[in-house]
């Protein structure tokens, strides 16, 4: 097999979503995240996912102001959502093994493309067909699916699915043994995927051209394109790819002697497999670096490997592993000569063997046994082990394992003082080394193949030469037409540049003018529009992380990301111009305007709302005590110098966003503002009875209490105040606090 099944499943596993018309559901995005560290889950999420029921999209439109969308969504899956569980279950049940129930998953996404008429989508699941086709070596049925996925595709197709193609294709190439043309289909995506800086493209590029050296037996080549996938990929979160890479990296410089690197890139496999999560990958690169540990004469660390992956298998229970690990620790315990502990561990790899039939494991545990008991000076019992497995051997035609046997068999008879037969076993070994040697050689003939290149490109040379002579011809004829145009070429570059700066000029009073229409031209801070530009963005991110937080298995501890929004009403400012005029208000306001710039907090934002009402904005995580915050606040504004009589008590309204964690999706902008001026109200009474600056905190409990802010928003949170669903935390004894006097009540007509 030139590719393993699991680089195939593996390539693209983060497809992207062919929903275009929402986001993806968090079970969704969950399971790719799953795919390859554990299928087995990711299986499990896409199934709950599907037990949804189906709906037209046009019922799925987003509407952070609306409730019942909301739900509706949370109960419900579109078509193309639909389209990606499919693939997504497809992928999960390879990765873990299951290749029946993946084709019937991805058949099932490719039947919905075909029913709504979803051509991208279509080409998406026929290319997921195709690995898993590929995976099983089916390359006819795989080119196929290629081929019709590439008719499929359309200009508006996702830049992955395109990308994905011909990388596909090429690997269909390498599976046929059209060596030279998947190499140059490699090389031709490695190029594009490098001008347009596609690194990931590349990486797997440059990976697969190693694969395609690895093959020819070039393995220095092989190695500088292993180590060159690593260097682009870097500190990316490509875990995957960047292990296989090392891995293989490893195992080249341990066949070409070169302990210490082959060491290093073990190491970082091992490292890689573990960050990605997948138990079976962890143990295949613990294995790999134990025996490039034991080859590099640590056979004591080797054993620590071993025994680490030793503990993973007894999890997973897979019997076929765990007794070739058995049998790398009795070789390791051979080399450190424990004789006892090695013994024990071969017989128990020997029996594991022979219960499976696993016949070519079972002549190495039977070669490691006979050298165990030739250096104990057992000659019988190493030459009952040996010869047995030979006839083992004989019966695969397992070419190296029967040179092993027969040098092992000579060495023993030479010991033993049987020369006669020694010398049976020293020609039958060269015999089967030779005969290696041929089957290498053989192997080895793809490479005359490069001359039949060379002749090609000399080809291709020639008529470039020839595209040469037509071009200069034309290079003539085109000539006395340039010479036309550069005689008005001056009129026509004074006319472009006097537009061209025409067009700056206008460009950059727009930009200012832009930049000024998102200032309070009386204080100079941002004002209302800048904020309201800024604040839908910055509240979605918030809803989003809250709900990744809700639907988060370990939420032992309190959501801790909000943003905090603290309305002051500084009485100063209301009616500045009526008391000193307006000469000294314009110059007392620019003044404020600077001082407040320079005294915030540099991850805070203050925004002037006008007619004395100001909004800070600061996030959580930059908040080690609101109370510390709050007094740095009424500080700031005590200590602002000026000669003038200004009244300096602040009124400030506090609230966090989002409002309700588990439900951040049910309070809009508008309705969170309501309640930021309700806290604001509150604290005005406060002022008005304590003659103090004051400030109010409106908190809702930890509770899904959603549809309680149903209706009117100010009467439904005093509502909420009063039967202690939110709570209060104020400067001063909140129960000189009178809600009552605070909710709104329309006017009566008379």
């Amino acid at each position: 097999m030139i590719l393993s099944a699991a680089v195939l499943v593996s390539h693209l596993a983060g497809a992207p979503a062919l929903s275009p018309y929402q986001p993806e559901p968090v079970e969704l995005q969950r399971a790719r995240q799953l795919m390859l560290s554990r299928p087995s889950e990711c299986v499990a999420l896409t199934n709950f996912f599907l037990q949804r029921k189906e709906v037209d999209p046009a019922k799925m439109v987003n509407s952070r102001q609306d409730f019942d969308h909301q739900e509706l969504a949370k109960r419900y899956r579109t078509r193309e959502q639909s389209q990606a569980a499919w693939q997504i279950q497809a992928l999960c049940q390879a990765n873990e093994g299951l290749s029946l129930p993946a084709d019937t998953s991805i058949n099932q996404a490719i039947k919905l493309a075909k029913r709504y008429r979803q051509p991208d989508a279509e080409a998406a699941s026929l290319i997921i067909k195709a690995k898993l086709v590929l995976a099983q070596q089916d390359t006819e049925q795989a080119n196929s699916l290629l081929e019709e996925a590439g008719l499929l595709l359309t200009v508006n197709a996702p830049p992955s699915l395109k990308a994905a193609l011909p990388l596909f294709q090429a690997s269909v190439l390498l599976y046929q043994h059209r060596f030279d043309e998947a190499r140059l289909a490699f090389e031709q995506i490695r190029v594009q995927a490098q001008q347009q800086g596609e690194y990931i493209q590349q990486a797997w590029a440059n990976y697969l051209l190693g694969e395609y050296y690895l093959l020819l037996q070039q393995d220095e080549l092989a190695l500088s394109h292993y180590v060159e996938t690593l260097n682009l990929l870097g500190k990316r979160r490509q875990y995957y790819l960047k292990a296989m890479a090392a891995d293989k990296a490893a195992t080249l410089h341990a066949s070409l002697g070169k302990g210490e690197q082959a060491m290093h890139y073990a190491n970082q496999a091992t490292t890689e497999f573990e960050l990605l999560g997948n138990p079976t990958l962890l143990i295949s690169s613990l294995l790999n670096l134990g025996r490039v540990t034991r080859a590099g004469n640590d056979a004591s660390l080797a054993l620590v490997y071993f025994f680490n992956a030793l503990d993973l298998v007894k999890i997973q229970g897979d019997a076929n592993l765990m007794a070739r690990l058995y049998l790398e620790i009795g070789h390791s315990y051979r080399l450190l000569k424990t004789y006892a502990e090695a013994r024990h561990y071969l017989t128990l790899a020997r029996a594991s063997f022979k219960r499976n039939q696993d016949i070519p494991h079972q002549v190495d545990t039977l070669l490691q046994l006979g050298q165990l008991h030739l250096e104990q000076q057992e000659h019988g019992l190493a030459l009952i082990q040996l010869d047995q497995a030979r006839k083992l051997a004989e019966l695969q035609d397992d070419v190296p394992r029967l040179i092993e046997s027969h040098r092992l068999l000579a060495l023993l008879f030479e010991t033993s003082g049987s020369p006669t037969q020694a010398l049976v076993h020293h020609k039958a070994f060269h015999a089967y080394y030779e005969r290696a040697s041929q089957l290498n050689r053989l192997l080895t003939q793809s490479l005359v193949q490069e001359s039949d290149q060379q002749l090609q490109q000399e080809r291709e040379l020639s008529g470039l030469r020839r595209q040469n002579e037509q071009l200069q011809q034309d290079k003539q004829r085109f000539t006395l037409l340039a010479f036309s145009l550069g005689l008005i070429a001056p009129l026509l570059l004074y006319g472009w540049l006097r537009n061209h700066i025409r067009s700056r000029r206008l460009l950059q009073s727009n930009t200012e003018l832009q930049q000024s229409l998102l200032l309070e031209p009386r204080t100079g801070l941002p004002n209302w529009r800048q904020l309201m530009l800024r604040l839908p963005q910055e509240m979605a991110k918030r809803q989003q992380r809250s709900e990744q937080w809700y639907l988060n298995e370990a939420q032992a501890e309190p959501f801790n990301d909000k943003i905090y929004y603290l309305l002051l009403h500084v009485p100063f400012m209301v009616d500045l111009s009526e008391r000193i005029g307006l000469a000294h208000a314009a110059t007392l306001q620019k003044e404020l305007g600077e001082y407040l710039q320079g005294r915030i907090h540099p991850k805070a934002r203050l925004y002037d709302l006008r007619e004395g009402q100001f909004i800070y904005v600061i996030s959580q995580r930059q908040v080690n005590s609101l109370q510390q915050t709050v007094a740095s606040l009424e500080r700031m504004f005590a200590e602002f110098p000026s000669h003038f009589h200004l009244d300096r008590r602040l009124a400030i309204g506090i609230i966090g966003h989002p409002f309700l964690p588990k439900a951040p999706h049910t309070l809009d902008d508008m309705r969170l503002g309501n309640i930021l001026y309700l806290a604001m109200a509150a604290a005005h009474q406060l002022v008005e009875q304590t003659g103090e600056s004051a400030w109010v905190k409106l908190l809702a409990v930890d509770c899904q209490q959603a549809a309680f802010f149903n209706g009117d928003i100010r009467h439904c949170c005093i509502q909420a105040i009063l039967k202690g669903l939110v709570k209060v935390n104020s400067s001063h004894k909140k129960q000189q606090i009178d809600w009552s006097a605070l909710a709104s009540e329309p006017a009566i007509s008379i």
